[in-house]
């Protein structure tokens, strides 16, 4: 008899095991499909970029940009994310190389530590307006950013013309091709060579 009780108690553990992975199985299904729903409800091209959320995020700089009747590229970046690294000289040229009262670059930075942010943006000479995100209020929560850079265009309505995943050498040639009126893009060049 105590073989046999034995037996039925490793039985028992292995049918315990075999219903906990069956149940976590289903709670990750469930879950991932949740996730999968939500993400089709954040912002698209097409769709309001969400700016009145920037009021509520730390400004890394003296003053906040003037926005209204503006064309903005706004990046969501992080210093530990080697292809943001690479894409902040392209997109500081970019800035330079467009007309300011028409078009503006901004950052989003995603880290937690505001001085880290500054020492970057000084030792790479990026003078573009930037944010921290710290909390990842905007990224996540409003935009669904799962992995960085990610970019957006938004069109001075503030409906979002383009959203684009991961990095870009940016010049005004390149974001002519992502926008669906060129002669807006253009318009907003100071140089007559940075269209090439």
């Amino acid at each position: 008899m105590q073989v046999n009780s034995k037996y039925h108690r490793i039985f028992q553990a292995h049918n315990f095991r075999q219903i906990s992975l069956m149940l976590l199985i289903g709670v990750l299904v469930q879950n991932l499909s949740g996730c999968a729903e939500k993400k089709q409800g954040y912002p698209k091209a097409g769709d309001a970029f969400p700016l009145t959320a920037l009021n509520q995020i730390k400004i890394l700089g003296n003053k906040a940009p003037e926005l209204n009747n503006k064309t903005l590229l706004i990046n969501f970046w992080a210093t530990w994310c080697t292809p943001c690294r690479k894409e902040m000289p392209h997109l500081q040229k970019l800035s330079e190389a467009l007309d300011q009262d028409k078009f503006a670059v901004i950052g989003i930075s995603v880290d937690d530590d505001a001085n880290l942010v500054k020492e970057f943006l000084l030792q790479y000479k990026i003078r573009f307006i930037n944010f921290q995100d710290e909390n990842l209020e905007i990224a996540s929560r409003l935009l669904g950013i799962q992995a960085f850079p990610e970019t957006f265009i938004v069109a001075p309505s503030g409906v979002i013309i383009k959203r684009i995943s991961g990095e870009q050498i940016w010049d005004v040639k390149f974001l002519k091709t992502h926008l669906e009126n060129t002669h807006q893009v253009e318009a907003y060049s100071t140089t007559a060579g940075a269209l090439g």
